[in-house]
């Protein structure tokens, strides 16, 4: 059995969660989907600095999205970036999603600013630079659905560029054998992204359209969980 640390940067609003799910469900959800039932999740809350007693109580983490600013100096975030260091220096497995990839980024000595050409919401088509690193992925492109302002400006220089696109030149990283980071979220549905969208009518502009049009698409969500547990499992 496999287990994974779900380190929450957020959640869900509450009004929310009937509809959605709260974020741990999310992930649940995308893991179910893998038909895998040997992975454990276990929650800890960032916000309330709630994490492992001991880092072996878990076999990864994986970081989620927040709505708040990784490069801020709130507390709670600077802890979490300090626990990124930890498991980098003890070489413990982990996943960073949107919020959790700019903190893994921060952490090692990267950048992360507020992205001039805005949100980035809806469907977005990224490059897969490394075949094989996301073993489950057989082709060059693949889609997930996304919700940021910020993003990575300057990779650290232990990592190596995994996704790429227009809009967001690091969408993915690597760094060595044991961090693997992404700034799209593969946990999301088309629900609750359609609702981020029209949540972000007046920040999108004209990008509102084409960003509810992106919904159409089919994403690759499912393969990144596989290829997770597949990572979880490499020793």
């Amino acid at each position: 059995m496999t287990t994974l640390g779900i380190i929450k940067a957020d959640d869900v609003d509450f009004e929310l969660r009937s509809q959605f799910g709260d974020t741990h469900g999310m992930f649940q959800r995308l893991f179910e989907s893998t038909s895998s039932d040997q992975l454990v999740l276990r929650s800890y809350d960032a916000r309330d600095y709630r994490y492992p007693e001991d880092l072996d109580e878990c076999d990864g983490y994986l970081i989620t999205g927040s709505r708040f600013c990784a490069f801020s100096d709130t507390p709670w975030i600077q802890r979490l970036i300090d626990f990124v260091r930890m498991l980098d220096r003890e070489r413990k497995k982990l996943i960073g999603i949107c919020f959790g990839h700019q903190c893994i980024a921060l952490a090692l000595g990267g950048s992360v600013v507020k992205a001039p050409q805005g949100w980035g919401l809806g469907v977005h088509e990224y490059r897969l630079l490394l075949p094989g690193v996301l073993s489950e992925v057989a082709t060059p492109t693949i889609r997930l659905r996304c919700s940021h302002e910020d993003q990575v400006e300057r990779l650290p220089i232990r990592a190596t560029r995994l996704l790429t696109n227009e809009f967001c030149e690091n969408a993915g990283m690597v760094v060595e054998e044991h961090f693997i980071s992404l700034q799209a979220h593969p946990e999301f549905s088309e629900d609750f992204t359609r609702h981020l969208i029209l949540d972000r009518e007046q920040d999108l502009g004209p990008n509102f359209e084409p960003a509810l049009a992106s919904l159409e698409y089919e994403v690759d969500g499912i393969l990144i969980a596989r290829s997770v547990v597949q990572f979880l499992e490499r020793t």
